[in-house]
C-alpha cells in the first residue's frame, strides 16, 4: 500500500513510510555514534580505526535515509533496509569490538521498527533471516565471544519478534480505537445536523455556539448566522425574564433541565411558539460549561389546542358557551351570589314552535334561524350576565338578581329582541320565547335543582300558551306537567335519536346454550339516565309515538342481527341459534302497513326472516281479533314467527289462539316469581306447559333470576328460559364482536334496568 504522506496512523494499524523510515534513519545514527563512542573510549581497544569507518558509514546511511523521499514510494520498498541493516550490523560488530549489548539491542531496534513500518506477520516472515543475521557473525567470532553470543541468540531471536509483533499488534488496536472514536464524531455530528427537532449549543452567557438545521430553519435563518448570536435576541421580550430565570436554576444545581411552552421571534419578524427543553452540561467538577437545548414549533399545535379548548366549552353553531362551562358558571355563581347575600336567576328559553319551522323549511334555515335568535339574546343581555345555548332549540341565561320583578324585568329583555321578525332571503320569520325562571333564594340551592326547576317552569309556560314568562313555584311539580314535558322529550329523543337496544340472552335449559336474544329498548335520557321501557312505552302509546319507535326498534334490532350473523360467519360460528325476538304493540298491529313495514326492515338488513320472532300481548289480539289474525298471517308469509309475551295475565281466548300463527307461549314473570314455592304459581306454570304441549307450541319462561326457580321449570318440563340468572340486557358494544353460543358476554352487566 502508498504511503499518502499523513502524518499518524494509517488505516491498517501502522506509521507512514516518511515516519518510520527517519525514525530507522535515527536509529541509524544514535546507533553508529554508540558504537563510535563505546570504541574509542574503551581501553586498549585495538579496532578503532575499524569503528570509526563503520560508524562513519551508517552515519551516512542514516542521513541518506533521512533524506529519501519515502512518502512517494511503496511502503515495501522500505523492507529491502531489513536485509541491509542485518549486514550492517554483523560488519561492525566483526570490525569494531563487538559489544555483544549493542549488538542485540540493535536487532530489537530493527524488529521494533519493522512493528511501527508493516502489519502483523511481517517480523514472523523476517524470522528466518534474523536467525542467520545474528548468529553468522557471531560464528566467526573469538571461541569465548562466540559461545556466549550463541547463547544470547536463545533470547533475543525471540524477543525481537515478540518486540516486533507486540508494536504491530498495539498500532492495529489503536488504529481500531481511533476509527471507532472518528466514527462515533461522525455518526455525532450526523445526528446533531440530521435530528429533526432543533438542537443548540450554548455558552453560560446564553450565547448560541453551535446549532444544526432544523434550529435554524425554525427561526428563519441561516446556522452560521445564528452561531454568535445571543439566545436573548430571538426570545420574546415579554418572556426573556422566565427563560432566564429557568436557565439560572438549572446553571445553580435547583434543577437538572427545564421544559416550557415559550415564545420566539422569526427572522421574519412574526411570533413562534416553540416547546423548548434544555439541560447543563457540567466538567467532571461539576462546574457548568455549557447549555444544550432542543426546540419543537409548536405553534399550530397549540393554535389547534386552543381551538379545541374552546369548542369544547362552546356551541359549534352559535359560538355560545355550551352546557358544560353553563353548569361551570352557575355553580361558581351561586357560590359567590351566596357570599354576596343576592339571588341567582336561572332562565330557560324555548323557541315556540320551532320543530315546525325546522321540518317545514329544513335544518339550514333552523340553523340560520337558532343563529340569528343567538344574536338577538345576547345583545339584550347586562353586563355581567351569561347566556347559553342548551340543546337544540333551547338556550339558558343566567344573572343575579335582587328581586323577582328583577328577574321577570331580564326575562322581558330578552323576549323583547323577537318581536321583530326575522328577515330571510324570501320571507321573513316570526318567533317567540318561553322562559322558565328558577331563584336561587337566600338559603342556596344546588345547581341541578335549579335547572330543574328553570325546566319546570319553562314548561308551565308553554302550557299556558306561546311567548309566555313563568317562575318556578313548588306547586309547579304536578303530574301533569311531568307527563308534558316527558312527552315532548320523547318527541325529541325521537329526532335525537337518543334509545338504543339491549338485549338479553333466551337459553335453553337443557344445555344452557343461547338459542336467541330479546331486543328490548332503552332510553338514554340526557338528564334522567338510562330509562327502561316502563317508564316511557305507555306514554310513547298515549301521545302516538309508539308506531314510530316501534319501527325503529325494528329496522335497528334486524340490522344489528344482520351484522352479528356476518362476524359469526366469518368466524365460522353456526347461525343457527342466532333468533332475535321483537316486541310488538297493538298500535303497530292496527296499523295495515305494519306487514310491509316487517318486510322492508327485513330485506333492508338482509337478516333472514325465519330467525325474526315478534312477540305479540293478549290485550294486542283482543284489541281486534280478526285483524290481528289476518296482519299475523301476512307477516308469516315472510317466514317471521310469533309468540305470546307475558301469557297468562291477559284474558286470551283459546279459540283465536288456535288460529293465529303462533309456535311460542312466554309464561310471564309474576308466575315464575316464586315457583319453586308458591304451590299456585307451580300450577299455573304446570298448566301453560301442558296448554303449550297440547297445541304443539314451545314454552319459555321470563324472570329467573335464582337456580331453583330453573330446576323447577326444568322438572316441569319447561326447557326455554330467560332471565338474570343467565344474563342481563346489555349494549352491543358490551356484548363485543358478535355474541357465541355461551353467555359470558351478559354475566354481571350493568343494566340493571328491568326488560
Amino acid at each position: 500500500m502508498a504511503d499518502q504522506g499523513v502524518e499518524g496512523v494509517t488505516a491498517d494499524g501502522n506509521l507512514p513510510a516518511s515516519v518510520v523510515m527517519k525514525l530507522a534513519a535515527g536509529v541509524f545514527m544514535v546507533s553508529s555514534l554508540l558504537v563510535v563512542s563505546a570504541e574509542l573510549l574503551a581501553p586498549g581497544s585495538a579496532s578503532r580505526f575499524a569503528t570509526v569507518v563503520t560508524g562513519a558509514g551508517a552515519l551516512v546511511s542514516g542521513v541518506v535515509i533521512w533524506v529519501l523521499p519515502w512518502g512517494r514510494w511503496p511502503r515495501a520498498l522500505t523492507l529491502w533496509l531489513v536485509p541491509f541493516t542485518f549486514a550492517i550490523i554483523g560488519f561492525d560488530y566483526r570490525l569494531a569490538a563487538g559489544n555483544g549489548f549493542i549488538y542485540a539491542i540493535t536487532f530489537l531496534m530493527i524488529f521494533a521498527w519493522l512493528g511501527l513500518a508493516q502489519p502483523r506477520g511481517m517480523s514472523l516472515k523476517f524470522a528466518p533471516l534474523l536467525v542467520v543475521a545474528y548468529i553468522v557473525p557471531l560464528l566467526a567470532g573469538p571461541v569465548g565471544r562466540s559461545d556466549l553470543g550463541l547463547a544470547s541468540a536463545v533470547y533475543v531471536i525471540p524477543c525481537c519478534v515478540m518486540v516486533g509483533e507486540a508494536v504491530a499488534w498495539g498500532l492495529a488496536l489503536l488504529a481500531r480505537s481511533e476509527s471507532t472514536l472518528a466514527e462515533t464524531r461522525a455518526l455525532n455530528a450526523n445526528v446533531f445536523e440530521q435530528a429533526p427537532m432543533g438542537i443548540g449549543l450554548s455558552s453560560m452567557e446564553g450565547v448560541l455556539i453551535r446549532v444544526n438545521r432544523a434550529y435554524a430553519d425554525i427561526l428563519g435563518y441561516r446556522p452560521e448566522d445564528l452561531e454568535g448570536m445571543s439566545q436573548g435576541e430571538v426570545a420574546h421580550p415579554d418572556d426573556r425574564e422566565e427563560n432566564a430565570a429557568h436557565i439560572q436554576s438549572v446553571i445553580c444545581g435547583d434543577a437538572d433541565s427545564y421544559s416550557l411552552e415559550t415564545r420566539c421571534l422569526h427572522a421574519d419578524g412574526h411570533v413562534l411558539w416553540l416547546s423548548v427543553g434544555a439541560s447543563c452540561i457540567r466538567d467532571r467538577s461539576g462546574e457548568p460549561i455549557y447549555m444544550i437545548g432542543q426546540i419543537e414549533d409548536v405553534t399550530e399545535r397549540r393554535a389547534l389546542r386552543e381551538q379545541l379548548a374552546h369548542a369544547a366549552v362552546h356551541d359549534q353553531l352559535t359560538g355560545l358557551p355550551n352546557r358544560s362551562m353553563f353548569m361551570e358558571r352557575l355553580n361558581l355563581m351561586l357560590v359567590r351570589a351566596e357570599r354576596g347575600g343576592r339571588q341567582v336567576a336561572l332562565m330557560f328559553l324555548d323557541l315556540d314552535r320551532f320543530k315546525l319551522i325546522n321540518d317545514g323549511l329544513g335544518h339550514d334555515a333552523g340553523d340560520r334561524l337558532l343563529l340569528r335568535v343567538a344574536g338577538r339574546l345576547e345583545g339584550a343581555l347586562r353586563p355581567g350576565d351569561l347566556l347559553a345555548r342548551f340543546g337544540g332549540d333551547e338556550f339558558t341565561a343566567l344573572c343575579e338578581v335582587e328581586t323577582e320583578a328583577e328577574a321577570l324585568e331580564v326575562a322581558e329583555r330578552l323576549k323583547a329582541p323577537l318581536d321583530q321578525p326575522l328577515a330571510e332571503s324570501n320571507h321573513e320569520q316570526f318567533v317567540s320565547l318561553s322562559i322558565g325562571i328558577a331563584l336561587s333564594g337566600r338559603g342556596g340551592m344546588s345547581a341541578t335543582s335549579l335547572l330543574r326547576n328553570a325546566d319546570v317552569a319553562m314548561y308551565r309556560a308553554k302550557d299556558v300558551g306561546p311567548a309566555r314568562v313563568a317562575i318556578y313555584r313548588e306547586d309547579d311539580e304536578l303530574p301533569r306537567l311531568h307527563t308534558l314535558k316527558t312527552s315532548n322529550e320523547l318527541h325529541r329523543a325521537l329526532e335525537r335519536q337518543e334509545f338504543e337496544l339491549h338485549y338479553q340472552p333466551v337459553v335453553d335449559l337443557r344445555d344452557l346454550g343461547l338459542v336467541g336474544m330479546e331486543a328490548l329498548v332503552r332510553w338514554q335520557h340526557p338528564v334522567r339516565g338510562l330509562l327502561a321501557p316502563g317508564e316511557f312505552i305507555s306514554l310513547a302509546e298515549e301521545c302516538g309515538l309508539i308506531v314510530p319507535l316501534g319501527t325503529w326498534v325494528m329496522r335497528e334490532a334486524c340490522r344489528q342481527a344482520a351484522v352479528w350473523a356476518a362476524e359469526r360467519a366469518k368466524e365460522l360460528q353456526d347461525n343457527g341459534r342466532l333468533n332475535i325476538s321483537i316486541n310488538v304493540s297493538a298500535q303497530q298491529l292496527a296499523d295495515p302497513q305494519f306487514p310491509d313495514l316487517v318486510a322492508g326492515a327485513i330485506e333492508d338488513s338482509g337478516f333472514w326472516a325465519d330467525h325474526v320472532w315478534l312477540e305479540i300481548t293478549e290485550g294486542a289480539i283482543l284489541s281486534d281479533p280478526v285483524a290481528v289474525v289476518g296482519v299475523l298471517g301476512r307477516i308469516r308469509e315472510l317466514g317471521v314467527h310469533f309468540s305470546i309475551d307475558d301469557f297468562g295475565t291477559g284474558y286470551s281466548s283459546l279459540s283465536y289462539l288456535k288460529q293465529l300463527p303462533v309456535e311460542t307461549l312466554k309464561i310471564d314473570r309474576s308466575f315464575v316469581d316464586q315457583v319453586d314455592q308458591d304451590p299456585d304459581d307451580m300450577a299455573i306454570v304446570r298448566a301453560v306447559i301442558a296448554l303449550g304441549d297440547s297445541l304443539g307450541l314451545s314454552v319459555i319462561a321470563e324472570g329467573i333470576e335464582r337456580p331453583g326457580q330453573a330446576a323447577q321449570l326444568t322438572s316441569l318440563g319447561c326447557h326455554l328460559a330467560q332471565g338474570f340468572l343467565y344474563g342481563r340486557p346489555i349494549s352491543p358494544a358490551a356484548i363485543g364482536l358478535f355474541p357465541g353460543d355461551d353467555l359470558a358476554e351478559w354475566m354481571g352487566s350493568a343494566d340493571l334496568t328491568s326488560a
